[in-house]
């Protein structure tokens, strides 16, 4: 299934469908800013070089069913990132892992039990340590 996106994704804002609002923590850790040694061939290193991970964070009163994450360049969004799973409402949370080999810029889609969906654009996941969905 192929989900439409918001025809112009540099605009960045919000785009709500009822009273969801989203937050995104972001930080610069210590060990993006450092460089390695190419002798260097930790598991750590490869890791970080491969994927941006986040804690993604559901402090809705409502069940989050989707969550997609697709890199800014695309034309569709792309594969639901929590398959067959749910991030429960009030407080519920989990790990996001995203390839680095896409880039930084990525666009977010939540869609929630009771049909709303909130659309975020131009996230840098590569200084996302949390995304939060809060109700207004």
């Amino acid at each position: 299934m192929s989900l439409s996106r918001f025809p112009n994704a540099a605009m960045a804002a919000y785009v709500l469908t009822g009273q969801l609002t989203a937050v995104t923590s972001l930080s610069v850790p210590a060990l993006a800013q450092m460089s390695y040694p190419a002798a260097n061939n930790s598991i750590a290193q490869v890791d970080a070089e491969t994927e941006h991970t986040f804690t993604l964070t559901n402090e809705t009163s409502v069940d989050m069913l989707g969550f997609y994450a697709s890199p800014q360049m695309a034309t569709d969004w792309e594969e639901n990132v929590l398959g067959d799973s749910a991030i429960q409402a009030n407080g519920d949370r989990t790990i996001i892992t995203l390839p680095s080999s896409r880039g930084c810029i990525y666009d977010f889609l939540a869609v929630f039990a009771d049909g709303d969906k909130l659309e975020k654009y131009g996230i840098n996941v590569c200084d996302l340590e949390i995304h939060t969905y809060y109700e207004n």
